[in-house]
C-alpha cells in the first residue's frame, strides 16, 4: 500500500473507532470481497461464506473500539476472521460427534455449476484435506500478502511463516498429486 492509503484506512479506522457508521460500512465494503475469499479458502464450503463473513463484520464492529492500533487494522481483521472460521469448523465437527446426521446429510454437495473443471475439483479436495490454519496461510499467499504481513496475521516470525509455508505446500502437493493417481 502507498502512503496514502494508509493514511485514508488508519483515518477510517479512527472514525470507526469513534463511532462514524459510515467509516464502517467503507470498512466493510472495502474488505468484504477479500475476506470472503479468504474465508472460503479456510472452510472449503460456499454456502457458509456468507455468514461467517457477516459474523466477522459483526464482530469487528463490537471490538474496533479497542483496536490499539488503527495501522494494524488490516492484520488485525484478517486475524479475527481467521478465528472466526476455526470456530466455526471446531463447532462443525463437534456437532457431527453429538447430532446424528443420515449418511445424505453429512456431505452435502456443492450447488451446481460451483465446480468448472476436474482439475479444480482436485485441488479443492487436496485443500480440504489441509489443516485450516494452513489453508489460511495458503491463501494469504494467494491474496499477495507478504511473509511479513502474514506473520503479524499469524503472530509469529517470518522463518515460521515460511516454515510452514513450505509445508503447507508440500502437503497440498502430496494430496493434490494423490488425487490425481
Amino acid at each position: 500500500m502507498d502512503e496514502s492509503s494508509t493514511t485514508t484506512l488508519g483515518d477510517r479506522v479512527r472514525r470507526a473507532q469513534r463511532g462514524d457508521e459510515s467509516a464502517l460500512r467503507e470498512l466493510i465494503v472495502a474488505y468484504q470481497h477479500r475476506v470472503a475469499g479468504f474465508t472460503y479458502a479456510i472452510t472449503g464450503r460456499s454456502d457458509t461464506v456468507e455468514d461467517l463473513v457477516q459474523m466477522v463484520f459483526i464482530k469487528m464492529a463490537r471490538a474496533i473500539a479497542r483496536l490499539n492500533s488503527p495501522e494494524q487494522f488490516e492484520p488485525w481483521l484478517f486475524r479475527l476472521a481467521r478465528n472466526t472460521c476455526i470456530d466455526h469448523l471446531r463447532r462443525q465437527k463437534l456437532r457431527r460427534i453429538f447430532i446424528p446426521f443420515a449418511p445424505e446429510h453429512e456431505n452435502v454437495p456443492e450447488p451446481a455449476g460451483a465446480v468448472d473443471t476436474e482439475e479444480l475439483d482436485a485441488l479443492r479436495q487436496a485443500l480440504a484435506q489441509l489443516r485450516p490454519k494452513d489453508r489460511a496461510l495458503l491463501a494469504l499467499v494467494q491474496e499477495g500478502r507478504s511473509h511479513a504481513e502474514i506473520a503479524e496475521t499469524f503472530k509469529t516470525s517470518v522463518a515460521a511463516v515460511k516454515a510452514r509455508l513450505h509445508r503447507a505446500r508440500e502437503q497440498l502437493r502430496k494430496h493434490y498429486h494423490s488425487d490425481e493417481n
